[in-house]
């Protein structure tokens, strides 16, 4: 089924004149800081420009900043390894640090023997200590779920972030098990145009959730504006600079506005 995808297309409409956020009368809106790291499935589409759009969008005077460290094909050992996110953990002030690793790699940790292996634990030991850094610096950690190819692989993948989050004193946003049955509903292609990275939809469903994790409310559908580049598997991303500051991936300007009418499915499959 692509209606979902098709009552997006029909609810775009594109705007020449420059985005004015709307801000509550009174008082100086509320800003939380979120620090990303993750890899494609993390940037296409620009999951934390997503996130900052849907923040905007709410009747509440709240504000969300991000910085990304992102690479293709990355991991978070990688992230770690490299030193720029955790410098930037270490010399800002954060409420929450995302960490999206790369896609099927955690399952590995609901095998004992597979536990053992490089990789698997690199990856463990890097989430532990992103987690402490942030914990010093007073962030919360959010694992952002990723999605497997089919149930099997999917509960393989719950359970192992689940056990990670409990070793790394983190919290999990359960989106891979969440775009599993959005795409069970509506379709592959929809919710996973090339069969690994998310569509738009799927992306806003993300942020939506992590809009719940970061804020503790539930996001209202309301018309989100979307002035960022959407960005594709290949772009040119440079792993040690944050995603925002990097002028190869600022975009044309083009902006369109998803209509509340589109949001409110994508928001309600969110809470799934």
């Amino acid at each position: 089924m692509r209606a979902p995808l098709l009552l997006i297309a029909a609810l775009l409409f594109w705007h020449a004149a420059p985005a004015a956020a709307s801000e509550q009368a009174t008082g100086v809106p509320q800003e939380l800081r979120v620090l990303f790291v993750g890899n494609s499935l993390t940037y296409v589409n620009n999951l934390p420009a997503t996130l900052r759009a849907l923040a905007i969008a709410q009747p509440t005077s709240m504000r969300i900043t991000t910085a990304t460290f992102v690479a293709p094909g990355g991991t978070v050992a990688e992230r770690w390894k490299d030193g720029h996110a955790a410098a930037a953990l270490r010399e800002g002030k954060w409420d929450a640090l995302v960490l999206q690793e790369r896609g099927g790699l955690l399952a590995c940790m609901v095998d004992a023997e597979q536990r053992q292996q490089g990789e698997c634990r690199a990856a463990e030991r890097a989430h532990k200590q992103f987690a402490e850094l942030a914990k010093a610096g007073g962030a919360r950690t959010l694992l952002l779920a990723t999605w497997g190819p089919d149930e099997a692989w999917q509960l393989k993948l719950d359970r192992a972030i689940k056990q990670l989050a409990s070793r790394a004193s983190a919290e999990v946003v359960p989106a891979g098990s969440t775009l599993r049955a959005y795409a069970a509903k509506h379709s592959q292609d929809t919710t996973f145009p090339d069969k690994v990275h998310p569509s738009l939809p799927a992306t806003l469903i993300m942020a939506a959730q992590l809009f719940r994790a970061i804020t503790g409310s539930e996001a209202q559908a309301r018309d989100v504006t979307i002035d960022f580049p959407l960005l594709p598997p290949n772009a040119l991303i440079k792993p040690d600079a944050p995603l925002e500051q990097q002028p190869q991936l600022a975009g044309d300007g083009k902006r369109f506005v998803l209509k509340a009418e589109a949001v409110a499915p994508l928001l309600e499959a969110a809470m799934q």
